[in-house]
């Protein structure tokens, strides 16, 4: 039935028969209890599993502890390995959210050991014949638990930072393995799709004519048939029936999200839903899992028809396929090539809807991963996906009929395919829903925030973000959420110019997480340098009897702290041999700390060659002002915001350049700009100029301050002089003209020529893969960044090439 499977890569094989609803109606009876045993421990994960969503880590670990004992005291040699599943995805969201070392280490040993044990356990069910699903064969649902590890396991290999070759090659070997198996399961799982749905209203019309089966799950037991009153007499069929029961309100509890106590007597959020739309799989994976539930609902109503075992399977092989097809769509083209001979290729726009579908449509950990992966890549600190190249009407300010989804069981393709064109409309709906059933976590509060900060409102943003931390019932048991919320909350704070607040929360990250504690002392230490510069110019009001006193203040704690930044650089300085992080963390150099030594290098030459001169002084073009373009910050900003960047990056600048701050009557700077630090401050003028508007201004700062220092020649001989102080500035500057020619394009009015704006677009992105070609400082997020925008044209042109 599922050839192919038996191909070494997939591991394992999901048994041949000449039917699967056959197989599962010859169930014989002794398996029941074995049967019911899974689905409870499947709940029990997925419970599990709500309680690390809420931020209640430590319940959901003492649970699966409680229940693995429970598990290994039972006589039986059933297995029950879903419970490693939770606890390898428990520890992956836990290491992911803060990449700390130790725990990217603690849960690949996790997930390494958790793939073992699915495999057992897939063998067992195939040996004893336990058919948990109507439709699929025994041990299906491990197939999905093992890929699930897999992957899992991959990402936290490639997420490693500095892995090597080596490392890497294992992580896209393991990423094939994956690949393979869910490839086979989703089209075997469209392939049943009418079978599904057959075997779905049929047990609808006997849930509905059959009074005996009110709030118990029959659907979670295949063969077994409840026909008559007199069979509820038997001892096994009153034994049976209490476990189906208890298996019916376990899911129905889960679905409400009631099963944390969050919401005691709440109103069931899906009572108003509308159920009257053909539910089909697999575009309503989880659609079929909720009906109206109201304590007003006649009692042989019957609830949630679809099995655990089936909602995890279609849920689990949606999340895993949607955001492998992702990933794999966001390697870089080299390596694409390679793989896609062997039948290992990515399609984003696939993956993406898979993914949107799930945390649409699920009711359980799939839905809520589905949802932290498609605001990690719309709203997190990497750019994988560029939504600045979208035509006029596509924009969201243009768009007046946006879809209700918060509430929605079902989505089409034609749905997805709006959702899609404007992300950031929908992403808000699910943080509604996903708030209401964990209200503990810090992480939800973490997300709204950056959507807040997307849509500009950025103050809105950092009350959010503080308010939460500020109330003392709000305790953040998960550090890593903490930590995130904390860095998050610094930046945003950065980007609104509270620079004193910001670098409270940078030092505050020193005593919370281990992810780079030298680049958290690097950017306390810009901020108080720009504080600095702020009351320096006046931008910040202080008496003038106060003014020395504040400067020389924020002079001293930029200082301190630029001089203890690089002693947690491991490998650096007195003692550094073995060095891990400077204290607690890796010991590999990441790609910030190089950068904040490279810049304390240049600064200390200044002063060496200014020893007058105090350390502040010999800073030239605004840190934080870099800092924040790596963190989207020109992209978060309001004008306001923006204008005050355009001053403050203007410090360091000669009075006779353009947008300088300096003058006859006011003058800052106290050293001579280089020619690297001109092209870094001019490029950020850029940036700050098209933001407020001033499109042509900011290009024609780009083209002559910067790309005009390096390229010799255009496209298509392009030639370029290669440097070395800043090596990221090069093809991000070029990559970053090519927004500036789409923002051109389609702000001009009379006939859009998308072709041309493409053709011209597509070109300068080209000359910054080649300007980035090779491995740089800070390549990868350079590199994603070029790639997101190469995507996003692709996208724009295919659908004008449908016209």
């Amino acid at each position: 039935m599922f050839k192919g499977l038996r191909k070494k890569a997939s591991i394992l094989s999901l048994s041949s028969t000449s039917s699967a609803s056959t197989q599962s109606t010859q169930q014989d009876g002794a398996n029941y209890p074995k049967v019911l045993k899974e689905v409870q421990d499947f709940e029990v994960a997925l419970k599990a599993m709500d309680y690390l969503l809420d931020d209640r880590s430590d319940e959901g670990i003492k649970l699966l502890k409680e229940c693995s004992e429970k598990s290994a005291r039972d006589p039986s040699d059933q297995p029950a390995s879903i419970y490693n599943l939770a606890l390898g995805v428990m520890e992956f969201i836990e290491a992911t959210l803060g990449f700390e070392a130790d725990l990217m280490e603690r849960a690949h040993k996790t997930l390494s050991s958790s793939e073992t044990a699915c495999l057992a356990n897939s063998k067992y069910n195939t040996k004893h014949q336990l058919a948990t699903s109507n439709i699929y064969p025994p041990g299906t649902e491990f197939q999905v638990t093992y890929a699930e590890l897999t992957l899992l396991n991959a990402l936290i290999m490639l997420l490693t930072e500095n892995n090597g070759v080596l490392e890497s090659a294992k992580a896209l070997y393991k990423l094939r393995k994956a690949y393979q198996t869910l490839d086979h399961i989703f089209n075997k799982v469209k392939e049943l799709e009418s079978l599904f749905n057959e075997n779905l209203e049929r047990i609808r019309k006997e849930a509905a004519t059959n009074p005996n089966s009110a709030n118990l799950s029959t659907v979670d037991l295949p063969g077994y048939k409840l026909d008559t009153e007199s069979s509820a007499s038997l001892p096994q069929d009153l034994k049976l029936m209490k476990e189906l029961e208890k298996v019916y309100q376990m899911r129905k509890s889960r679905v409400e999200g009631t099963n944390l106590g969050n919401h005691t007597g709440q109103v069931d959020l899906f009572q108003q839903l509308d159920h009257s739309s053909s539910d089909s799989f697999p575009s309503t994976t989880s659609s079929m899992i909720s009906t109206s539930s109201s304590s007003t609902a006649p009692k042989h109503d019957n609830h949630l028809h679809v099995s655990t075992i089936d909602e995890f399977i279609h849920s689990g092989v949606q999340l895993c396929f949607g955001i492998l097809q992702v990933v794999l769509s966001l390697i870089p083209p080299a390596i694409g090539r390679v793989l896609s001979i062997v039948g290992f290729r990515g399609d984003k726009e696939a993956g993406l809807k898979m993914l949107w579908r799930t945390a649409i449509t699920s009711r359980n950990i799939h839905g809520e991963l589905a949802l932290m992966t498609l605001l990690f890549f719309y709203d997190g600190p990497v750019q994988f996906i560029d939504l600045g190249f979208q035509l006029p009407s596509q924009r969201d300010e243009n768009i007046k009929n946006v879809l209700s989804i918060e509430q929605k069981t079902t989505i089409s393709d034609s749905e997805l395919n709006k959702i899609l064109q404007n992300p950031t409309l929908y992403t808000p709906q699910l943080l509604t829903k996903v708030r209401k059933f964990f209200p503990h976590n810090a992480l939800w509060i973490l997300q709204e925030g950056r959507t807040l900060a997307g849509q500009g409102k950025l103050e809105q943003a950092i009350q959010v973000m503080q308010d939460f931390t500020d109330n003392p019932e709000n305790k953040i048991q998960m550090k890593q959420i903490e930590a995130l919320l904390v860095f998050d909350r610094a930046m945003l704070y950065a980007f609104h110019h509270d620079f004193e607040k910001a670098a409270r929360d940078f030092i505050y990250l020193i005593d919370i997480n281990s992810w780079s504690k030298g680049v958290y002392l690097f950017m306390a230490a810009s901020c108080y340098l720009e504080q600095y510069r702020m009351i320096k110019m006046g931008l910040i009001e202080v008496s003038e009897s106060e003014k020395p006193e504040m400067l020389q203040k924020f002079a001293d704690l930029a200082k301190t702290y630029f001089d203890l930044a690089p002693t947690y650089v491991p490998g650096h300085g007195i003692n550094a041999t073995g060095k891990k992080g400077g204290i607690g963390g890796g010991n590999k150099q990441l790609p910030f700390d190089k950068f904040l030594l490279r810049k304390l290098r240049h600064i200390e030459a200044n002063q060496k060659a200014n020893p007058d001169l105090q350390f502040v002084d010999c800073i030239g073009t605004s840190l934080i002002h870099e800092l924040m373009y790596f963190w989207n910050g020109y992209n978060r900003m309001t004008e306001r915001e923006l204008k005050i960047s355009l001053k403050l990056l203007g410090y360091s600048a000669p009075k006779e350049k353009e947008y300088s701050a300096n003058s006859d009557s006011a003058t800052y700077y106290k050293i001579d700009e280089t020619l690297d630090e001109a092209m870094i401050r001019a490029f950020l003028q850029g940036i700050a100029l098209r933001g407020i508007g001033k499109v042509a201004e900011g290009l024609s700062l780009l083209d002559t301050e910067v790309i005009g220092k390096y390229v010799i020649s255009e496209y298509p001989q392009f030639r370029f002089t290669k440097m070395t102080y800043s090596p990221y500035l090069y093809p991000t500057a070029l990559s970053e003209r090519a927004m500036f020619v789409w923002t051109l394009r389609t702000s001009i009015g009379g006939e859009l020529d998308i072709k041309q704006a493409l053709l011209e677009c597509k070109n300068w992105l080209k000359k910054g893969s080649e300007v980035g070609d090779g491995d740089y400082e800070l390549s990868n997020r350079t590199g994603f960044k070029i790639k997101a925008a190469e995507d996003s044209l692709d996208e724009i042109d295919r659908k004008a090439n449908k016209h």
